[in-house]
């Protein structure tokens, strides 16, 4: 990417790069504060423990950005703290691994969100144990000064980049709904092939990232900068229309007429995706969109007797409604044009963000061993342990906290993560390795602090995105970071790369020590994603459209939206365990394809009540909350699946007359149809908790309590 593009750099760069410049700005002033005698020192422990503070230096708000930060250092500094004190005594340094291994990993009883912080202690132990023995004075006035100076920088530079990441933010939500409107023409203009179904259901977890990502972004400013929440919550019922677009689309047929019905469905979503491509340039660059439109689909010429006509209006009615969603972004982008008010008000919009609290109530939840945190703590004691002391009989112990960091950094919570984190680590550390051949050929003490510091940038960069370039860069910065701390070691470089083949493989043969095989936790999410739809059911089939029903209804649909993607990412995830103890596939499968299908049902019948209940007499709305009901006991598994809905599926039964004359058949058909696929994700849900309450073949029911 050229330079005169940097307002397209991604948020992670300018992340990295800010990273970088603080790490780099810390050990600039602790050395020439310092005193002489102890400049060397002083900046190095400074910077170590700068950067593992920074490490919960993200995108965010900068009150946010300041509490993590905070909370990183003040764990870092107990780290080194408890190293400089108990490092000479082995046995209490073993101790004091397993301590810091097991609280590290109980801080993700809070989520995601606790990864960066939970990985700071580990980190700065492992940074502590590289350096020679020092006064516990000078390694925490050090530490101290290093993490108070990265704080100062981190909310300043968090401050000066609030609004590029509020672009970016809004800019990535916009590039992946762009992502998934081409998947989803992909995968009706193959033919539900399964490499693109695989492509879509992707986008949708990527999109799902995405949209949280920016609601953390752009609506704790929706009253200064409501253009961007207006964008973004289009982004919201964009998404939800095209969720809504693939119905009926098997009606169609497969003669020339409905193939080419299909062409100018595929075309039109793919136009949309350009559209929207457009609008994210245009919000980077920050000018007025292009002057577009979108231009008419040529449906084909239909005979007057053909069914299709009905349903070609249908099809029709939705692609309106996508164009309506579209630009209406493009005139939010327009500074020119006047802003509509927003659906929801700028306070409620706040209900969307991630919670900035550490209740103790979600800690406490994980104390008992069925947990998935307690499990992963317990495994994660064992095994930096077990590293530590392996580490001490090796024969070159010169090192031995590169074996507790490559365990901690390559075992995961799940077996697939694990995987794939042994192979980039191994990967990138030969890499890394490789360019520091290279760079020892050339003696230049400034090149290689130099270095250090773009290592710096570029490992935290590329952490979530990434892995195997935060592998390289972490290697360079680990060798030159032990080197320049205690230069009589020299560069260590076979040494490392053989402690963290060592170390992976460690960490594999641990994810077998008290395993959270994802059989033991898809039962709560399965009764979670159940229990979404229900609430979803009633939300969506309720006619109160006032400010508090629409934003209880935008609470439910994402709280439905999140449970599926949940599920699906734990089904993804068991795909690399052993056989013996995988869940059932096929009746999973089942429940995510027609709790999707369910979802675009409610989505379209939401958006008629929303536009048209006027169209909808007193007796039929009576209808609804009946309606809503036996969706809610077929997700139970309390309805059979309807005798009728293969006729449903005919499309020479399709209502009579067209939806813009009369809504209530369809409204109706939509009803039935919705009814069969609840009653089918029921049916799927409740065999798959049968199979799953049965042991694994093979294995003992005592033995697969402690699995």
């Amino acid at each position: 990417m050229s330079a005169g593009r940097w307002r397209h750099w991604p948020a992670h760069w300018w992340n990295g790069l800010s990273v970088a410049l603080g790490v780099m700005l810390v050990q600039v002033i602790v050395s020439h504060a310092a005193p002489a005698a102890l400049s060397q020192v002083a900046s190095q422990l400074a910077m170590a423990c700068a950067i593992c503070a920074s490490l919960a230096d993200l995108p965010g708000s900068v009150r946010r950005n300041r509490n993590r930060v905070l909370t990183a250092g003040a764990m870092t500094l107990l780290a080194v703290g408890l190293v400089a004190v108990l490092h000479p005594y082995r046995a209490a340094m073993g101790a004091v691994v397993a301590a810091l291994a097991f609280g590290s990993a109980m801080l993700l009883s809070w989520g995601p969100r606790a990864g960066p912080v939970s990985f700071a202690p580990i980190l700065a132990m492992v940074f502590a144990l590289a350096w020679p023995p020092q006064p516990l004075a000078i390694v925490m006035a050090s530490g101290a000064a290093g993490i108070a100076l990265y704080l100062v920088w981190s909310v300043i530079s968090s401050a000066l980049l609030q609004r590029r990441f509020h672009r970016l933010a809004l800019a990535d939500a916009l590039h992946g709904l762009a992502q998934l409107l081409s998947a989803r023409a992909e995968l009706l203009g193959s033919g539900g092939a399964a490499h693109a179904m695989r492509d879509w259901l992707g986008n949708e977890a990527q999109l799902a990232e995405l949209l949280q990502t920016a609601r953390d972004q752009v609506f704790p400013r929706a009253k200064t900068d409501p253009r961007s929440a207006a964008v973004l919550l289009h982004v919201v019922e964009l998404r939800d229309l095209m969720l809504a677009s693939r119905l009926d689309l098997e009606l169609l047929g497969e003669d020339p007429l409905g193939q080419e019905m299909r062409a100018q469905l595929v075309g039109r979503l793919k136009a949309l995706a350009v559209l929207l491509d457009e609008y994210r340039d245009a919000l980077l660059d920050e000018r007025a969109p292009a002057a577009v439109s979108v231009k008419a689909t040529r449906w084909p010429d239909l005979p007057a007797q053909d069914p299709r006509v009905r349903l070609q209006l249908v099809l029709q009615d939705r692609l309106s409604h996508l164009d309506t969603e579209v630009l209406a972004m493009g005139r939010a982008l327009d500074m020119s044009q006047p802003l509509p008010p927003l659906p929801v008000d700028a306070g409620p919009l706040r209900n969307f963000v991630t919670p900035v609290g550490w209740p103790m109530g979600l800690l406490k939840a994980q104390w008992h061993l069925d947990s998935p945190v307690m499990r992963h703590a317990l495994r994660s004691t064992l095994a930096l342990s077990a590293a530590y002391f392996i580490a001490l009989a090796l024969p070159w112990a010169s090192h031995p906290h590169w074996l507790v960091l490559s365990v901690a950094v390559v075992l995961r919570g799940s077996l697939d993560q694990t995987l794939e984190r042994r192979n980039m680590r191994v990967l990138g550390t030969a890499i890394g390795c490789g360019v520091m051949l290279g760079l020892a050929q050339i003696e230049h003490v400034t090149l290689w602090i130099v270095v250090l510091q773009i290592a710096v940038g570029v490992a935290h960069a590329f952490v979530t995105r990434r892995y195997l370039v935060t592998a390289i860069a972490a290697t360079v910065m680990a060798l030159l970071q032990s080197h320049l701390a205690d230069p009589s070691h020299g560069i260590a470089i076979s040494e490392r790369l053989a402690d963290t083949v060592l170390g992976a493989v460690l960490a594999w043969a641990f994810s077998y020590v008290l395993p959270s095989w994802e059989r033991r936790n898809l039962p709560r999410a399965l009764k979670r994603a159940r229990s979404a739809l229900q609430q979803y059911a009633v939300q969506a089939m309720s006619a109160e459209m006032t400010p508090a029903g629409a934003l209880t209804q935008r609470m439910a649909r994402r709280q439905a939206y999140d449970a599926l993607a949940a599920l699906s990412a734990a089904l993804t995830r068991s795909a690399a365990e052993p056989k013996r103890v995988r869940p059932p596939l096929q009746e999973l499968n089942t429940v995510l394809d027609h709790g999707y299908r369910l979802m675009a049902h409610l989505s379209m019948m939401r958006q008629s009540l929303m536009r048209r209940a006027k169209d909808l007499d007193a007796a039929f709305m009576a209808e609804m909350p009946e309606a809503a009901k036996r969706l809610q006991r077929a997700l139970a598994g309390e309805e059979p699946v309807p005798h009728a809905v293969q006729a449903l599926q005919d499309w020479s039964l399709l209502p009579d007359v067209g939806p813009l004359e009369d809504l209530k058949p369809w409204m109706r058909r939509r009803m039935q149809v919705s009814l069969d696929d609840a009653a089918r994700a029921g049916q799927a849900a409740h065999a798959a908790f049968e199979a799953m309450a049965t042991p694994p073949s093979g294995v003992d029911p005592a033995i697969s309590r402690m699995q």
